[in-house]
This record gives C-alpha cells, structure tokens and sequence, in this order.
C-alpha cells in the first residue's frame, strides 16, 4: 500500500486530496475490522480453536475483492460513494486475521521466548512492506504492466497463497496450544512445589499443610476456570486471556474514530469555504 495513494491520484483520475481521503477512508476501515476481528475472533475460538485459522483464512481470500473491485474498475473523478466503499471495506476485510495473528504466536511459544517471536513476526513484516513495492516496480519493468495490473497481481497471488497456508494451520494450532498449556501447567506446579519445600524444615505433616495451603489458595484458584488439557488441569487459559475481548478499549477506539471523523469533516468543509471565496 505505499503506492495506494500515488495509484489513485495518478492511475485512477482522482485529485491528489480525493485519493488521500480514499486512503483516509481505508484507515478508518482498518480500525474498524481490528476491533471486529479481535471480537469475532473470540467467538471463533470459543465455538472451536481450529475456527480461528480457518476464520482468518476465509476473510484473507475475500479481502482481495474490495482491492481489485477498487484498483481494477473504471477511473474515478471524484471521491464518491463507491470508491469510498471498496476502501472502507477492503481495509475492514484485509485487517479481520491480522489482529488474530500475534495472539497465536502468544499462545504457540513459552513466555521467555515470546518477545523474540513477536520481535521475529515484526520483521518479516516489516520486509515484507520493503519487498512489496520492490515487486511491484520490478514487474513494471521487467514485463511492462501497469501499477494498476501489479496492484492487483500481487494481491491476488500473495493472499491467495496466505490464506492456503492459514487454512493449513488449523490441523497443527490446537496441538501446538495443547502443548504449550502442558508445559505451562507442568512448570507452574513444579513452582508452586519447590515454593511449599522451602517451608518445609519442621515435621513431615507441617510440611504437606503448607504445600496444600499453597494449592487451596484463592488467588491461584481465580485463575483456573474449567480449562483442562486432556484430563490435566492448567492454572489458567492464555487463550482466553489473549483473546478476550476488550469492551473498554473498544469503546475508546470508536471514540477515536468519530473525532477523526469529526476532523477530516471539517477539513473538507474548511477547504469548500475557501476555495469558494477564492
């Protein structure tokens, strides 16, 4: 998308402030598909976690439509409804799986090494934004198409391949999940174990009373829901922690979102006041 406005303005007929409004309405569209992708991606999980992926790969497939709908169609003159439309929705589309993605990667890897999971995803992502238009302009040059063709190409080919390879990780997330559960309960019990023998140089039965003490205790237990991992019980769920829903934060963001509305509303009147006096 570094190309999207200059694409616009260039390739589609719009004024240079219509395609930054387009693209204006594409963030907007971000937002918007963050926040439903973080709530639809609950109810996902809590149906079943092999509907997370599949989830993610349903709405990377159809978020191509919006992109070549808008790239592909006839030039524009103006910023009217249906451009505004395919931008809006393309960018509620596109950002649905994305926000899904590091809460996966959170819940596949052991806490000390998620940072340098996270760290690991935020690079090929951000190779990823450098390898994009590095394609883009080498298919202009090398086989002659237009931007807009490379637009489309290079959507189409890469979701299509990104949503086959999120469709796959339906069979190996659950395991890897049930994995890491398994190893977290094992070594928070190990924990809990070796903090009930430090308190165990009196007699035998003071020290079975401490370490039951520790396991009765009530603010280990508002962790433990009903989340069990083949029989075994876990102290508590990270998925439902990772993905729990934030109404809260939710509700900020469409604050957010309605005074930036506000704002680029005002923009645009404050621009039709001048230049009808100029």
């Amino acid at each position: 998308f570094v190309f999207l406005n200059d694409c616009l303005s260039q390739e589609m007929g719009l004024s240079v402030e219509a395609a930054t409004f387009i693209v204006g309405i594409f963030g907007i569209g971000c937002a918007t598909g963050g926040i439903l992708g973080g709530y639809l991606g609950q109810l996902a999980t809590g149906a079943d976690r092999k509907f997370l992926p599949i989830f993610m790969a349903v709405s990377t497939f159809f978020g191509i439509g919006p992109f070549v709908a808008l790239l592909g169609g006839h030039s524009y003159n103006r910023a009217g409804w249906l451009p505004c439309l395919y931008s809006f929705s393309g960018g509620c589309i596109a950002s649905l799986p994305s926000v899904n993605i590091r809460p996966c990667i959170i819940n596949c890897n052991p806490p000390e090494i998620r940072g340098a999971a996270l760290t690991t995803a935020n690079l090929i992502i951000n190779l990823a934004r450098g390898a994009g238009p590095s394609c883009l302009t080498s298919m202009i040059s090398i086989w002659g198409v237009s931007r807009v063709d490379g637009f489309n190409i290079l959507v189409t080919v890469f979701w299509t391949i990104t949503a086959i390879q999120l469709a796959l990780l339906s069979k190996t997330l659950p395991v890897d999940q049930d994995r890491m559960e398994k190893e977290l309960a094992s070594y928070a019990i190990s924990a809990i174990t070796n903090i009930g023998n430090d308190y165990c140089s009196l007699s035998h039965d003071d020290c079975n009373t401490v370490q039951n003490e520790l396991f009765s205790r009530s603010d280990i237990g508002s962790y433990c829901g009903d989340t069990t991992v083949d029989g075994d019980i876990s102290l508590f769920s990270i998925e439902n922690q990772s993905l729990s829903f934030d109404a809260t934060a939710a509700k900020q963001s469409l604050r957010f979102m309605s005074g930036a509305l506000r704002e680029i509303r005002g923009g645009l009147l404050s621009n039709q006041y001048n230049e009808r006096n100029l």
